[in-house]
């Protein structure tokens, strides 16, 4: 089986495919440099049908590594084959996310037409998806003296739009990024910041620690639900790499549980002003972030190499080893145990320790 730790640095390639981008925008530009920096080789292309190496093969042949930019993802989604995809190569897609959170008109996502769910059962209203013409505000009467029983003073409210890297669908597996962008209802023009630093401002240490818990479990919740009750994909050929960037906008209106009133299958940053350079700044630093999270360096190849040895040496459900996992789910978790251990700006999002509690609890009173 080939694997690209075992091929030298300088041919792990990149496609990135611009859509209606130029050359010259910076998204394109830090692309480039972040991934020449990586040592990869890196073929700019506007369509998967436009690229000599997405053009044949089920376009899963001479590359490491595809990047889709905003308006080239359903050329992508349509082009390549994800099911034929080798275990080293990487998408910044995942068919399945994009699905179940995409519109199935007038803004209601797409998993709620698979499940029984209701508006109730969920954190988040059903109708969140997709490019709707509902725009959203912050509530401008601040719901602090109607806050329910044992809400603590001071409640929050705010409009927060948060970025969360999905890196596997089943298990599940999530990032949350510490950079966040707030709109509150003294502040109409949104701001970048971190995430535990409002909240810290805003409530004090104990209902901080507390609301990023819930930020956590809703965004949970939201995502197993999503993923769950899409049933179309099949998990025995998968991108066993492949990951998404997601941007939940959140509501707080007086209680530290906030509501999700929006999600987006890419980086959104709309309520930051146009006339500064914020919203691309942000961006830049959550892709580059997100690049050198999930990416090997030099340091890291003999070590992929022995994961990928590993995986074949382990995995499966030959011999007698009391636990049998797939090759793949193998690698899944060698890949997020290195995430675990890797620096970075992104926290674990799922699995929490509160989600494998309630799950192992599940599981030994079934």
């Amino acid at each position: 089986m080939q694997v690209w730790s075992q091929l030298p640095p300088r041919h792990r390639r990149a496609v990135v495919l611009m859509g209606r981008h130029l050359v010259s925008d910076t998204e394109v530009q830090l692309y480039q440099q972040v991934l020449q920096q990586m040592d990869y080789e890196v073929q700019l292309s506007r369509y998967a049908e436009t690229s000599s190496f997405l053009r044949t093969n089920n376009g899963v042949s001479g590359w490491s590594l595809l990047l889709c930019l905003s308006s080239s993802e359903r050329s992508c989604l349509t082009r390549i084959s994800f099911s034929h995809l080798q275990r080293h190569q990487m998408v910044n897609l995942l068919p399945r996310v994009m699905e179940a959170f995409s519109d199935a008109g007038g803004g209601l996502c797409h998993f709620y037409t698979r499940s029984h769910l209701t508006g109730s059962e969920l954190p988040m209203r059903p109708y969140s998806c997709g490019s709707t013409n509902q725009k959203l505000h912050v509530p401008q009467d601040s719901a602090g003296s109607h806050s329910p029983a044992g809400a603590p003073p001071p409640a929050v409210v705010a409009m927060v739009n948060v970025y969360v890297l999905v890196t596997s669908v089943k298990p599940l597996t999530s990032f949350l990024h510490d950079i966040s962008v707030v709109t509150t209802n003294q502040e109409q023009r949104g701001r970048p910041t971190k995430l535990r630093n409002f909240l810290l401002q805003q409530l004090g240490p104990a209902a901080s620690h507390e609301a990023l818990g819930q930020v956590k479990k809703v965004i949970g919740e939201v995502l197993q639900a999503a993923v769950s009750t899409n049933g179309k994909q099949q998990t025995l050929h998968r991108c066993v790499l492949c990951y998404q960037l997601l941007t939940f906008t959140l509501l707080f209106s007086g209680s530290v549980t906030p509501v999700v009133v929006q999600v987006d299958t890419d980086l959104k940053f709309s309520s930051l002003s146009d006339d500064t350079f914020d919203g691309q700044i942000t961006k830049d630093l959550i892709l580059e972030d997100t690049l050198r999270f999930l990416l090997p360096t030099h340091t890291h190849l003999s070590s992929e190499t022995h994961t990928q040895t590993e995986g074949r040496q382990y995995g499966g459900c030959r011999g007698t080893h009391p636990v049998c996992v797939s090759e793949d789910e193998f690698l899944l978790l060698l890949q997020f145990q290195r995430r675990l251990k890797t620096p970075s700006a992104f926290q674990l999002l799922y699995p929490s320790s509160s989600s494998s509690s309630s799950s192992s609890s599940s599981s030994s009173s079934s």
